[in-house]
């Protein structure tokens, strides 16, 4: 009776983690291929409470990993906008890219298409 009860609960939860697991690659595979195939990329590591201003033109994908993968991004001055593992830009301007974790660092990937 209890191994039948855990594994009805158990099933759900494998079954939802493979899913995921599945689909956030599929995510990550499109969103890098957003830019097109003629790109340039830049990896910026960005320290705790730590900001960094980038020229961007055109398609953007940013992709943040880390601990946290949490960031904030300004563009062309405009409202602050949290960012959480990758987002989508189709911009020109100026581009501040924000660290507000006081304890740990982030690193991100920007492709641009060129």
């Amino acid at each position: 009776m209890i191994v039948t009860l855990v594994l009805l609960l158990t099933l759900p939860l494998i079954t939802l983690s493979s899913l995921w697991l599945r689909y956030y690659r599929k995510i990550m595979i499109e969103a890098l291929s957003f830019p097109g195939t003629t790109y340039t990329e830049n990896s910026i590591h960005l320290m705790p409470s730590q900001s960094v201003n980038v020229q961007v033109k055109g398609k953007c994908v940013l992709v943040v990993s880390g601990v946290s993968s949490w960031i904030t991004i300004r563009i062309n001055g405009g409202p602050r906008q949290r960012v959480f593992k990758v987002r989508l830009l189709n911009v020109t301007g100026n581009l501040e890219i924000i660290n507000e974790s006081k304890v740990f660092q982030v690193s991100i990937i920007i492709r641009c298409e060129s």
